[in-house]
């Protein structure tokens, strides 16, 4: 494990991680994240859900998805088209992903 990785893995508060997903310029971090109750956290993690937080180039995204196939088309689109870009939103909606 590079010493990068092992940061991002020492320095992640969004909960228990289950794995990191590595490709390329991303890493994708999947984990189990916290229960909440009228917007704060209660301390507790819902071992039931998991969540993917993606980094690129270990720099973090300030995103989280419900799936892996979310995460990496997101993570594409924010790095190659930015913050405000709608391309995974309408990437998800041609392959049939998401809410």
């Amino acid at each position: 494990m590079n010493d990068k990785l092992k940061e991002l893995k020492e320095d992640f508060v969004w909960g228990p991680i289950v794995e990191v997903h590595e490709v390329g310029d991303y890493q994708i971090v999947e984990y189990n994240p916290q229960i909440f109750y009228r917007c704060s956290g209660t301390g507790k993690y819902d071992f039931d859900r998991t969540l993917f937080h993606p980094y690129i180039n270990y720099n973090d995204t300030g995103h989280s998805y419900k799936s892996l196939d979310q995460a990496l088309i997101g993570t594409i689109a924010l790095k190659h088209d930015g913050l405000n870009s709608q391309a995974a939103y309408y990437f998800y909606k041609m392959i049939g992903i998401g809410d």
